[in-house]
């Protein structure tokens, strides 16, 4: 077979574009940081890419709801500390108020801070996480207590953690905050009952009032030793989503991501051979007449 200029020439023609396209993918991977850009580069690649960015951005989905988890939950130990607070005092000025040597207007003036006492409970019992009312149950958006009644309702609003994993998140509190029965009466009535006694002189009243108090005190110190252990329950999840969060980063990166030095190294070598290709295309295109003639 006769080997033509023509032939020598369509032949530099498809090896320099050949070596055109090898020198723009080194480009493309020095400019993007990336081995895969479609799947046709890896296709095992391509499926632990997506396999490891699902796992990731499930990660940091959840590790959000974690966040606003211990966000409402803090709010909710705060506002049991202040109703601790606010038992505490009351026992003292209950203590106070049954001394025999109070005079009436002395008993009136404790009775009037036992009140004010009261107003602040129903105050603390309405407290809101952004728009959320703690207290509330799952009827989050309407203010439990109006001051006459109580609106919220005792049910669990869970939050998944992660797959599978469900926990309660709120503190069902109702009856302890409001509750009509006098034998076993909510801080708001038990606060008001201790304000009439104090007024009317009723020891024996009073007697039994102590130790109610002492039993809203109790429950209040068990719901918040509850929340510290959701709360620990949910820095544990953190934990491990921050680890598997982590981890999972790493393959994707070690999956995906060109090897910089490589790359240019390989970029270095294709540029040589791209030059050297012109080079030889330089010989293969002969001078003719016209070249002399200038």
């Amino acid at each position: 077979m006769r080997v033509t200029n023509s032939m020598m020439i369509s032949n530099l023609k498809r090896d320099l574009t050949i070596n055109m396209r090898n020198l723009e993918k080194y480009q493309n991977l020095l400019a993007t940081g990336k081995r895969i850009a479609k799947p046709s580069d890896d296709p095992v690649g391509i499926i632990n890419t997506l396999r490891y960015s699902t796992t990731i951005m499930e990660a940091e989905e959840y590790l959000g709801k974690i966040s606003e988890a211990k966000n409402f939950l803090n709010t909710t130990d705060s506002a049991l500390n202040n109703v601790t607070d606010i038992l505490q005092r009351a026992n003292e000025l209950t203590i106070q108020g049954m001394n025999g040597t109070n005079s009436q207007a002395s008993r009136e003036a404790i009775a009037a801070e036992i009140r004010q006492l009261g107003e602040q409970i129903g105050v603390i019992a309405n407290t809101t996480y952004g728009s959320k009312h703690i207290f509330a149950g799952t009827n989050v958006t309407e203010p439990p207590f109006d001051g006459a009644q109580w609106k919220g309702n005792d049910q669990v609003m869970n939050l998944e953690i992660g797959a599978g994993v469900i926990v309660p998140v709120n503190s069902t509190l109702g009856k302890v905050f409001f509750n009509t029965d006098p034998a076993d009466p909510g801080i708001f009535q038990l606060l008001n009952n201790v304000a009439t006694h104090l007024e009317s002189g009723d020891q024996a009243a009073l007697n039994q009032d102590l130790g109610l108090i002492q039993t809203r005190l109790d429950d209040v110190n068990k719901e918040r030793a509850i929340v510290g252990a959701k709360v620990n329950r949910l820095e544990l999840q953190e934990n491990r989503l921050e680890s598997t969060r982590i981890n999972y980063t790493e393959l994707l990166s070690k999956n995906q991501d060109a090897d910089m030095a490589e790359v240019i190294m390989d970029l270095k070598m294709q540029e040589n051979v791209y030059r050297s290709s012109l080079a030889a295309g330089a010989r293969i295109i002969m001078p003719n007449l016209a070249d002399f003639l200038r």
